[in-house]
């Protein structure tokens, strides 16, 4: 059996961070998915990143933002007060990327060159994410 999805969408609040008991570091991120074959059909899912990713995540993810992932399906069921069975499917992050070019809005230093696209990947391991000549 294979459980592995992949998503691109933007990101439509800024992410949550949070501790565990055992002091991890998660960082929730909502994306909005399209439907490719229907435009009007959108899909908000929540994206969980763990201790290296959710700090990039905490660090670089904003609102509006365009990012793609790969992870694993996770579904958790409960029972509301109401007693009725509820539930809910998020993705856990192995791979956290941006996708597109950085926004007008965004810049921080003003250049004649145009953006250009740029697919920053954020390893799972203890490496740092970028290389010192990558700028946002």
């Amino acid at each position: 059996m294979v459980n592995t999805i992949v998503l691109a969408g933007n990101v439509v609040a800024d992410p949550e961070i949070r501790n565990t008991a055992s002091g991890k570091v998660v960082g929730t991120v909502r994306l909005a998915v399209n439907n490719p074959m229907n435009d009007t059909e959108v899909l908000y899912i929540n994206v969980d990143a763990w201790d290296k990713q959710a700090e990039f995540v905490q660090k670089f993810v904003k609102k509006g933002n365009s990012l793609s992932t790969t992870g694993r399906l996770k579904q958790q069921e409960w029972t509301g007060k109401d007693g009725v069975k509820r539930t809910t499917y998020s993705v856990v992050a192995d791979k956290i990327n941006f996708i597109g070019g950085k926004k007008k809005e965004d810049a921080s230093v003003t250049s004649a060159a145009p953006a250009t696209e740029k697919v920053v990947t954020v390893p799972a391991d203890d490496k740092e994410p970028f290389d010192d000549d990558i700028k946002f």
